[in-house]
């Protein structure tokens, strides 16, 4: 396996080739953000949400309750919250309709405390957003970006940024969803003299209440904690694709950003911190990965950097046994910098 030393000449080269292939105008990139995000922020993640539903549960007078989490803590332990709750028995289904109240009042209060933090750091993920910004088409200034996340951090650093966020609602303070606001922008929003990001959530958000059948969008702090019970996200330990088919916005979501994923439109692949745990949305990304792809994530499953040794259009940056790995062009190399990290990545590929 070769060396390569990230300040060289034949790095510069690579630098070069992927900010043509993965971040220029002509192949404009669609964004996938996972958990990672949540790092560069100091944002709890899933290992912190596990131990926080773990207390509790533990305080509930439920003992069904108690007894299905123990049955799965070892393996929660082990492999994480996502792993760990992904077969769930059909009787002990009550631990999802438990544990999601909880897990969005602590994402919620998790980000509140966050807010001027996440507004005034400058990451970057910042950089990168700022950059595309001024790189993407002079004739639709639109950045697709899906995330599965539930928090806002997204839309935070847009408004940092200036950057319009379109997220389907319409309304200032309950705001309803359109399916044709999604998917056609550019008949409400000013796409041609303004940059947009347009945001895809189809595991819901922390700001989306859904409540004696009706459904809406709301910013303020003082409700979502009120209606905590209400918030509308899929948890670990749901069935993703069950839910995301009954809940009409969840399936809006996945429905518009795959429509995007056209193998007839220019455009690449940027995938950043997402861990590949979505089989029904990642079947519809790896049917995408004949374009050009780059993922940046510190933790890469083999299945994925398998697929990245086969294919010479796939640039993987990733972590593993205490050493920087880049697979480029179908080649393995060990490198002497984090470039996974999206500020390591920002201050190389965009200064």
């Amino acid at each position: 396996m070769e060396y390569l030393e990230i300040h060289s000449e034949i790095f510069d080269d690579i630098v070069e080739d992927i900010k043509q292939r993965n971040l220029s105008r002509n192949n404009m990139p669609k964004i996938i953000v996972g958990t990672g995000l949540f790092v560069i922020y100091g944002v709890p993640g899933m290992k912190e949400l596990a131990e926080h539903l773990a207390k509790e549960i533990a305080q509930s007078s439920d003992e069904h309750l108690k007894e299905i989490w123990k049955n799965h803590c070892d393996e929660i332990e082990a492999n994480g919250l996502e792993a760990g709750l992904a077969n769930l028995a059909q009787n002990e289904n009550e631990l999802v309709d438990a544990i999601k109240p909880i897990t969005a009042k602590f994402i919620l209060e998790s980000e509140e405390k966050l807010h001027r933090t996440i507004y005034e750091k400058d990451t970057g993920f910042c950089r990168l957003l700022k950059y595309l910004g001024g790189t993407v088409s002079v004739d639709k200034k639109i950045i697709d970006i899906m995330t599965p996340n539930y928090d806002r951090i997204i839309e935070i650093i847009c408004d940092k940024l200036g950057i319009g966020v379109i997220t389907g609602f319409y309304g200032s303070l309950y705001g309803k969803f359109s399916r044709n606001l999604l998917k056609q922008p550019t008949e409400v929003y000013n796409c041609k003299n303004y940059s947009w990001i347009r945001l895809f959530k189809p595991h819901g958000s922390i700001n989306w209440i859904s409540e004696n059948g009706k459904e809406y969008l709301t910013n303020d702090y003082e409700i979502l904690k009120e209606k905590a019970e209400y918030i509308e996200i899929v948890t670990p330990g749901s069935s993703k694709y069950k839910v995301g088919m009954t809940n009409n916005t969840f399936r809006c979501m996945r429905e518009e950003f795959n429509e995007l994923l056209n193998p007839r439109d220019n455009y690449s692949l940027l995938i950043y911190g997402y861990g590949f745990n979505d089989d029904h949305f990642d079947t519809a990304l790896f049917d995408s990965f004949q374009k050009n792809v780059l993922i940046l994530s510190r933790d890469v499953k083999p299945d994925i950097i398998n697929k990245a040794l086969e294919k010479k259009n796939i640039t993987v940056f990733y972590h593993e046994d205490d050493r920087e790995y880049m697979i480029y062009k179908s080649k393995k190399y060990t490198i002497d910098m984090p470039v996974w990290d999206i500020n390591q990545f920002a201050d190389l590929f965009i200064g």
